[in-house]
């Protein structure tokens, strides 16, 4: 991928891309999601402000379901000759918000999160994973590892007793932004308090979690969980006790 490496206004270069970046809404009708894999997909580094978002988003409201008013700052740094980035994102002080999205007509939760939380990125143009019944093929396959900082999906109680543990409370260790039958997808995967595997995929072209996780996308989170503990090394932080008590 051709690196296209900026700094934000009044950052001592070009301006970052604004909204002429963004993915077709018939691809990805959540505007700020457009814009976030708009930038990820044409490779940009630098970093976007609070004010910058505002302006960006200000005439989508109605189509962007991210609280991204909470966010200060998206940076995205890329060391010459790497193929590892760093990415971080700020928010105003610790995060709480809704789960933004819903799971058969009903918000389960919310998210909770550090005031900021940095990933290490790694970048596949594709993927080809075995499963039970033969194998499927991901493209543009963007990793990002937890190393510093928390976030956590937390489920209401009554919700989980309803789904009789299918769905609980994950603390995230890593997120991966990838195509699958001509769509973007984003997974989120992590482990429940006692330590077992929990992950959510999210279809940015249908706006909407995929739940239950179709049997042949069931083989990507334990891979990617494994892909930043056992052959990258991370550790992603424990959440204090307060939010994280096993």
């Amino acid at each position: 991928m051709a690196m296209l490496v900026l700094t934000g206004v009044g950052g001592g270069g070009e301006p970052l891309p604004g909204r002429e970046i963004m993915l077709p809404e018939k691809v990805v009708p959540d505007r700020f999601f457009s814009y976030l894999i708009g930038l990820i997909d044409a490779d940009v580094c630098g970093d976007v402000d609070d004010a910058q978002l505002a302006a960006i988003l200000k005439e989508y409201r109605g189509k962007t379901s991210v609280p991204f008013e909470k966010i200060t700052e998206i940076k995205r740094e890329c060391t010459s000759g790497s193929t590892v980035h760093d990415v971080s994102i700020g928010f105003r002080g610790d995060l709480k918000t809704p789960l933004p999205y819903s799971i058969l007509g009903y918000h389960p939760g919310s998210v909770i999160a550090s005031k900021t939380m940095s990933f290490l990125e790694w970048y596949t143009p594709s993927q080809k994973l075995a499963t039970s019944t033969g194998s499927i093929e991901l493209s543009k396959v963007f990793v990002f590892g937890v190393y510093q900082g928390w976030a956590i999906v937390d489920i209401d109680a009554w919700i989980e007793k309803l789904f009789g543990g299918v769905l609980g409370d994950t603390r995230i260790i890593v997120v991966v932004l990838f195509k699958y039958k001509g769509d973007w997808h984003g997974l989120a995967a992590g482990y429940d308090r006692k330590g077992y595997g929990r992950s959510g995929i999210f279809n940015f072209r249908t706006n909407k979690i995929m739940f239950p996780t179709p049997r042949e996308l069931q083989v990507l989170a334990p891979y990617f969980r494994d892909y930043v503990v056992r052959t990258k090394h991370l550790v992603a932080p424990l959440p204090p006790a307060s939010r994280w008590k096993s």
